[in-house]
């Protein structure tokens, strides 16, 4: 054989080797599944995952006529960037009026002046409040109480920072922070 087709078939070999490798890391990478529940069969299989995985619960909201619930579906949760943080949540979608017992669960959440509501939960703990205004795509950023904080720009760095300081704080619901 001359030295061309020794090269090529070294080429293709590797190539092969290379792309298998790929596949395999990739596909691994990526862990278990981790789709969007919904509705009241949704929110226990959420529950029974959370705990299996210790990841923290995102329950979103929504009406199904709600226009910022579509716009933020559309433009933030279905984007690029949010496949990776999206990817250590068990997420949770629940509409009253969809007919797949939603109004049974959210009769344990507070109630939502306006959709999209979203909460974040750590197994067996409190649910936590994330405030997002979709129409000025800006997400409420906690400061030593949930109360105190300031809006920031919508963006997957953003949320990711949101959900761990929201986690983070021990009674969201309370203003107790010393004044300095």
């Amino acid at each position: 054989m001359n030295l061309w087709v020794k090269g090529t078939l070294a080429g293709l070999g590797l190539m092969l080797v290379g792309g298998g490798a790929a596949w395999y890391f990739l596909d691994t990478a990526q862990g278990p599944a981790n789709p969007w529940y919904q509705g009241a069969e949704g929110y226990r299989q959420a529950q029974q995952q959370a705990l299996a995985l210790g990841y923290p619960l995102l329950y979103v909201l929504e009406s199904p006529k709600c226009r910022r619930c579509k716009v933020l579906d559309q433009r933030f949760w279905q984007s690029d960037e949010m496949v990776v943080p999206l990817s250590r949540l068990v997420k949770v979608r629940l509409k009253p009026g969809s007919g797949d017992g939603s109004e049974q669960i959210l009769r344990r959440f507070p109630r939502v002046a306006t959709p999209p509501g979203m909460y974040i939960q750590q197994p067996g703990q409190p649910l936590r409040p994330i405030k997002i205004v979709v129409d000025i795509q800006q997400i409420w950023m906690p400061g030593k109480t949930w109360l105190r904080g300031f809006y920031m720009p919508l963006s997957a760095a953003g949320f990711e920072a949101v959900v761990h300081t929201t986690l983070s704080l021990q009674d969201p619901a309370m203003d107790n922070a010393p004044l300095d």
